[in-house]
């Protein structure tokens, strides 16, 4: 998945270009809350984030729906992982505290995590790109009601941020 974060990141200057091309959620259905952009190129999912602060204890512990690769841009997460099968969250096997130019992979179906920033009333961009869902299905949490569209205020800083950090050449 490295590989893909990597080719992401070349093609990044030219896809923040076409705002059209990204599609809007705000997951706020469980802390921390998360602005996120995300577009299809081929097989792979490109997904920016904007993570909100929430106190310790409450961040979602969770497995994903399938490979990812993260890196962080802006500011500081502590991560916790753990390893297991099912709905039920497993022990935390690790902690980790991740700043700009940290990078991760998560390439298990059965790898769980939770994100959440250091600073208080602050957030954290990364950049996180998916592969295929795994062929066998696996339970991830999920909002019971729709995800609102992300408002033109959030879309609109988001966009400055990330061409901010993949600025188009000369620019």
């Amino acid at each position: 998945m490295f590989w893909f974060l990597a080719g992401v990141e070349e093609q990044l200057p030219e896809l923040l270009e076409d705002e059209r091309g990204w599609t809007g959620v705000d997951v706020d259905y469980h802390p921390p809350r998360v602005e996120r952009l995300w577009r299809q190129l081929g097989d792979i999912r490109v997904y920016l984030h904007r993570i909100h602060y929430c106190d310790p204890g409450e961040a979602l512990f969770h497995p994903h729906p399938w490979p990812s690769a993260m890196k962080v841009l802006k500011g500081q997460y502590k991560m916790a992982v753990g390893y297991g099968g099912g709905d039920t969250p497993p022990p935390v096997a690790a902690r980790l505290l991740l700043g700009p130019g940290s990078e991760y992979e998560m390439t298990n179906q059965d790898a769980w995590h939770y994100v959440r920033p250091t600073e208080e009333g602050g957030t954290v961009l990364t950049l996180m790109v998916t592969g295929l869902p795994w062929k066998l299905k696996r339970w991830v949490p999920k909002s019971e009601a729709p995800l609102k569209p992300l408002s033109d205020v959030a879309r609109s800083y988001m966009f400055t941020e990330f061409r901010f950090h993949y600025p188009r050449n000369g620019s």
